[in-house]
């Protein structure tokens, strides 16, 4: 009990600090920015079906996503989340693997819930 009570409390202490806030005069919006390059042939991307981005609207945005990238020749690939990660309260997330880039951390796309913002990181206009 005394393990729990020391990590609770820990966990508690770090999250009332300010690590989490963001610096005066950013914008989360430049952040978070769907715009990108049109990706070329024979690039992945990863769309989470957890069920939190699923719940937000990545069930809804994977079958568009399917659509668009077959028309430029781009893999789509899903992984399941168990909603442990750090992104998750701003999903639907998409990673996205540039063709000739070797990971192993690829970036990740946020609140991808729209066709248009799809093909904001497919880079479709």
């Amino acid at each position: 009990m005394k393990a729990v009570t020391t990590i609770l409390v820990a966990s508690l202490t770090f999250a009332s600090t300010d690590a989490f806030v963001q610096p005066t005069g950013h914008s989360r919006a430049a952040h978070t920015s769907l715009a990108a390059e049109p990706l070329e042939s024979g690039s992945t991307v990863v769309v989470c079906t957890g069920p939190t981005c699923s719940r937000t609207g990545g069930k809804k945005a994977l079958p568009i996503m399917k659509e668009l990238a077959a028309d430029i020749e781009v893999n789509v690939e899903t992984f399941s989340c168990v909603s442990e990660c750090a992104e998750c309260g701003l999903g639907p997330n998409v990673e996205v693997r540039k063709k000739g880039d070797d990971g192993p951390f690829y970036p990740i796309k946020n609140r991808v819930k729209t066709e248009d913002d799809v093909k904001a990181v497919l880079g479709i206009n």
